[in-house]
């Protein structure tokens, strides 16, 4: 089951996306009326994946594309898919930037709405597979400083794909090799209470979809 926040001013709009991605993907979305409460919400809650409107009444200052940027600005690199009908040509080059990204113009159906969120989450797997096998290379180091760039990737890889155990057993593993097995207990034992297969970290294992 995959956490996702619905972030959009008018209420009929966030019940009609969270009820197509409850349906689509069997969850209970997040919801929020405008930035300042998006953005608070984010640093209470990790999620999945994130869908935002541009526009919020009449406030230009804190518009979806400054969510956006505040998000990266605190190190949450979430998949964000745009839902809008106010987005221009200009805006979109702009926000592509804070990949990954992806639009959805307004109207649309259920299974464009699914299939976007399906290519985003794809997206954030592709890179969390990436980031695992260069944190697994330098953990297993034995060059001086490479443990640091492991935790370094480990903790971006924590706010790309929050519900994974495979974040905490890498930090345990660095926690090991410092010297610090407490606090690698408590890594390997938060990971095991997300592993739904119950069965620990093997270097080179494929990540698993939520």
């Amino acid at each position: 089951m995959i956490e996702v926040l619905v972030v959009d001013d008018e209420k009929h709009v966030r019940n009609l996306i969270s009820k197509m991605i409850s349906i689509s993907f069997e969850c209970t979305p997040d919801e929020a009326e405008n930035v300042e409460e998006a953005l608070q919400v984010c640093e209470k809650k990790k999620f999945d994946l994130i869908t935002t409107d541009i526009k919020f009444g009449d406030n230009e200052e804190l518009d979806g594309i400054e969510f956006i940027k505040r998000l990266r600005l605190r190190g949450i690199f979430t998949p964000v898919l745009i839902v809008s009908a106010y987005v221009t040509a200009e805006k979109i080059v702009e926000v592509c930037r804070y990949f990954p990204i992806d639009y959805l113009s307004k109207p649309f159906t259920q299974d464009e709405l699914k299939k976007k969120i399906r290519g985003l989450l794809e997206v954030r797997k592709d890179s969390f597979e990436r980031y695992l096998r260069e944190a697994e290379g330098f953990i297993h180091s034995n060059f001086p400083g490479d443990l640091e760039k492991a935790e370094q990737i480990v903790r971006h890889m924590f706010s790309i794909m929050p519900s994974s155990p495979m974040p905490h057993y890498l930090m345990a593993e660095i926690l090991e090799k410092r010297g610090n097995t407490e606090l690698a207990q408590r890594h390997r034992e938060a990971g095991l209470a997300l592993d739904v297969n119950k069965k620990g970290y093997r270097r080179g294992e494929n990540v698993e979809n939520d």
